[in-house]
């Protein structure tokens, strides 16, 4: 049995050496200005990801674009056009969010159904991502299976943590179990607040605690989005994944992973049929061997912090 991947061929990043010119870039590509509901200009959100070590972002406001050209920023830092946009869902669930990146148009999006939103952001060359479907309380068969042309999902999203429902992993799992296809992932701020107005006392630390890795041989738009496209990311709140490889099981056997990190308490490692995990109970590590879960055809990694941040991988194809 092959699995699908959605946006055609699936790529490794860790098989991407450095020696070939390849490099990370980290980045954010949802955050909000006072073009919506922002509470800072366009040039100071820009401004707070560059001084934070960032590489890429996108002013994501709602239902409309910000012009990258209405902003400056370092000549390393890549900025990407897009918005989020907001279409009624036609399925009985709550109203679609949709990442929207390398817009060039607005879109009506509030007028529109949501597939027809989906058409007209891939006709202009951009990409689709459904965000944060746990904080939307998404039905994935209800909400999702109708709609073609997604790039992917949105797993982790900063201010729904800070409301509970940050991470969507689960709505992940059953997206790729319905349709027995893979999708990449986003992890993501969805920064609205002023950081340097914000009360640490009050908990609510919604701005840079999610980013995107991506792999690639250029700081550009077309780069970044390729490698967003093509799976060649993880995504993070905090520990950095090195590597990952897995030993084809024989017919009697399951596969057998290794994946190297920075230090961790313990890896999951996320199958279509079911998974395990690796755990130390001495103490944390920076490497884990383990074998995967018999018969399955998918696995994506799960990589705990020693503070309980946490990293995600993209699924990987154990067909081929």
């Amino acid at each position: 049995m092959s699995i699908e991947f959605a946006n055609g061929e699936s790529v490794d990043p860790f098989s991407l050496k450095d020696e070939d010119g390849y490099f990370w870039m980290k980045g954010n590509l949802h955050s909000h200005t006072t073009n919506s509901d922002g509470k800072v200009e366009p040039q100071v959100r820009v401004d707070g990801y560059v001084g934070q070590g960032y590489d890429y972002l996108c002013l994501s406001d709602h239902n409309r674009i910000t012009r990258i050209d209405s902003v400056t920023a370092p000549d390393e830092f890549v900025l990407i056009q897009g918005a989020e946009l907001h279409p009624d869902n036609p399925f009985g669930g709550q109203r679609h969010h949709f990442v929207c990146l390398n817009l060039e148009e607005d879109i009506d999006a509030r007028n529109m159904p949501p597939q027809h939103v989906i058409d007209q952001v891939r006709a202009q060359g951009g990409q689709v991502w459904l965000a944060h479907p746990h904080w939307s309380s998404v039905n994935i068969m209800r909400d999702v299976l109708p709609l073609k042309g997604l790039s992917g999902i949105e797993v982790f999203n900063t201010v729904c943590q800070c409301m509970g429902r940050g991470e969507s992993a689960v709505h992940w799992d059953d997206w790729m179990e319905q349709e027995q296809r893979i999708y990449p992932m986003l992890s993501n701020d969805d920064l609205h607040s002023d950081p340097a107005k914000s009360d640490p006392n009050m908990g609510r630390f919604d701005y840079y605690r999610g980013w995107t890795n991506v792999r690639v041989k250029a700081r550009t738009p077309e780069a970044i989005l390729e490698a967003l496209s093509s799976g060649a990311s993880y995504g993070s709140t905090g520990p950095d994944i090195l590597d990952i490889s897995i030993a084809k099981g024989s017919d009697e056997g399951p596969a057998v992973a290794t994946v190297k990190c920075s230090e961790a308490q313990r890896i999951f490692a996320v199958c279509n049929t079911q998974g395990t995990q690796f755990y130390n109970p001495n103490g944390t590590f920076e490497e884990a061997t383990f074998n995967l879960r018999p018969g399955a055809t998918w696995v994506r990694f799960e990589v705990v912090g020693p503070d309980g941040s946490k990293a995600w991988s993209n699924p990987v194809d154990l067909t081929k």
